[in-house]
């Protein structure tokens, strides 16, 4: 199990920058960058009340599902176009069709920027990406990812966490 925290403050997207903490329990090692308060309460998950500025706190339930095979296709050919982008080569896929879930446990990540990946060694596994929302109309919650998405990963043992947001 792993707990997230997220400041809602711009500019914290960093990996070890302290304001974002993904800290795994029970016997994981919280990161040397992050420093807390002991508080009773805090800031929670949330969405957009009555207007753009009220906060209602909101729990989740989340039932996981595989993607069909049109949204696993779609995927697969973004995977592509960013392997490609890493390696430098050529790029050219015509249009991308739209990956409809940015929000998944496992695989790989989909980076909104694939030629600028995360400072993060490869002894570092992917764990999930967590797609950003407005927390307006039909969004669940409110998350400011700048219009992207967060990503978490987990060292080796498991033991530690590090999360991240990118945007386009």
């Amino acid at each position: 199990m792993a707990y997230l925290f997220l400041s809602d403050e711009d500019g914290t997207y960093d990996l070890d920058g302290g304001e974002n903490a993904l800290l795994v329990q029970p016997h994981g090692r919280v990161p040397p960058f992050v420093n807390g308060d002991i508080r009773g309460t805090g800031p929670s998950l949330s969405r957009r009340g009555t207007d753009w500025f009220a906060r209602e706190p909101v729990e989740l339930h989340l039932d996981l599902s595989a993607p069909n095979d049109a949204e696993a296709t779609a995927f697969e050919r973004h995977v592509a176009y960013r392997d490609a982008a890493l390696q430098g080569a050529s790029t050219e896929d015509g249009e991308l069709p739209d990956v409809s879930c940015r929000s998944y446990v496992g695989g790989q990540p989909l980076f909104w920027q694939p030629w600028t990946p995360p400072q993060i060694d490869d002894s570092w596994r992917f764990f999930f990406q967590l797609d950003g929302a407005e927390g307006w109309g039909e969004d669940a919650f409110a998350l400011n990812f700048g219009g992207g998405t967060g990503y978490a990963f987990l060292s080796q043992d498991q033991r530690e966490g590090r999360f991240f947001w990118d945007c386009v």
